[in-house]
């Protein structure tokens, strides 16, 4: 039977990361962070940098150790060796990847709909089997795309960075405040939290990485650093260009504040966050296609989803699962609960597999030479644990008031 081809390097896996974390949230997110946060949003940025870096550090030593597609599947098997929770943590993360790009979708469609008079359901129908047809072309070609449209959108981010600096930098300080607002910062860093979502999905394509033992923890650890600076960037000028009350009020604040900066129309980054969309759609259907194939492997999932085309070497069938299910949750209407369930699975993922690494450690007591990739401090998996939960707790308390 034919196998997935190893032929990504570490600037290919590097650009796919950038890319989905990157993505179109921080192009419409950064307002509403600024209607919770204010001035303080650039926080809310570094304090969900620092919380996701946990992660990071537990998914580069699991990545390391278990190069293997179904990431997360494979580290919770590791972890516990029970066949039900490797499944529930798959498809869970399959099922919050597809969600995901659902949504994408649906802000995709509604620019479209801005420039010319096209049915949402046409545009989302379409969009994704152009989408699904590069994924099946080959990893190659969808990772070459993906990185096209990651330096584009990144350009657009540090172009706002570029042009807004001076306002930036020559706006007032924040007055000073009797009562810091910590309830808004943490709801922001909420927020911010799900802007990380993303980067961990790298793991996904370790069977079509090269020498994946080195190059997935350092794909993830760059990822997450550039990530990082760029969001809390991009919030500080952002904030610091536009008074954040009517930061919030802007469909495209990133457009706005392009506008504010420079007195030019805000179309071209409109234009970026097109891009952006269709490029975070396109690595949820690699990433989701990879889980169902990695599962199937484990026999897990349906026989055919295993099945590698022999020459694009790409798994046909569980792409085109995937790229149905997006269609059906697109198409569904029902995406703001099935995020907030999606997010929840995620986060309860995240917890597992950090719970997993930490019984994998335990198994080996003081042992060290174990493994020779990386190794993450014992914390950051505790901390990660932790974490997350809490994090599950205050997204389950938002969505109930």
């Amino acid at each position: 039977m034919a196998q997935l081809k190893r032929v990504i390097g570490l600037k290919g896996l590097t650009l796919y990361g950038i890319g989905v974390t990157l993505g179109a949230g921080i192009y419409a997110l950064v307002g509403e962070m600024a209607a919770v946060a204010g001035l303080y949003a650039p926080l809310a940025f570094l304090l969900a940098g620092l919380l996701a870096a946990l992660r990071g550090l537990s998914y580069a030593e699991l990545g390391s150790r278990y190069p293997e597609s179904a990431g997360e599947a494979a580290y919770v098997d590791a972890g516990f060796s029970r066949r039900w929770v490797t499944a529930i943590a798959g498809y869970g993360v399959a099922l919050s990847g597809s969600i995901s790009a659902a949504v994408v979708l649906h802000g995709f469609a509604g620019y479209v709909g801005e420039l010319v008079p096209v049915p949402g359901g046409l545009a989302m129908t379409g969009a994704l089997a152009v989408l699904v047809a590069i994924a099946g072309w080959g990893v190659r070609e969808s990772i070459w795309v993906a990185g096209v449209i990651t330096v584009i959108e990144s350009a657009g981010l540090l172009l706002i960075i570029i042009v807004a600096a001076p306002d930036a930098v020559s706006a007032p300080p924040p007055p000073p405040v009797a009562n810091f607002p910590w309830q808004g910062v943490f709801a922001a860093s909420v927020m911010a939290f799900f802007a990380f979502i993303g980067f961990e999905d790298i793991v996904n394509m370790a069977e079509e990485t090269k020498a994946p033992q080195r190059t997935l923890p350092v794909a993830i650890l760059i990822t997450l650093a550039v990530s990082s600076i760029v969001y809390v960037a991009v919030s500080w000028v952002a904030v610091r260009t536009m008074p954040p009350e009517l930061l919030a009020e802007e469909g495209g604040p990133l457009a706005a504040v392009f506008e504010a900066a420079t007195g030019l129309p805000g179309a071209p980054i409109a234009l970026i966050a097109v891009l952006a969309m269709v490029n975070g759609a396109l690595v949820q259907v690699l990433m989701a296609s990879r889980v169902l194939y990695g599962l199937a492997r484990r026999g897990l999932g349906p026989g055919p989803f295993a099945i590698v085309h022999p020459q694009r070497r790409t798994p046909v069938f569980a792409t085109i699962a995937a790229g149905g299910l997006i269609w059906v949750l697109a198409l569904s209407g029902a995406l703001s609960s099935l995020a907030v369930a999606a997010s929840t699975v995620t986060l309860l993922v995240f917890a597992v597999v950090n719970a997993a690494l930490l019984a994998v450690r335990l198994r080996e007591g003081a042992n060290t030479d174990v493994t020779d990739g990386f190794r993450a401090p014992l914390w950051a998996p505790v901390l990660g644990v932790i974490a997350n939960l809490a994090v599950v707790v205050g997204v389950l308390v938002a969505s109930l008031a």
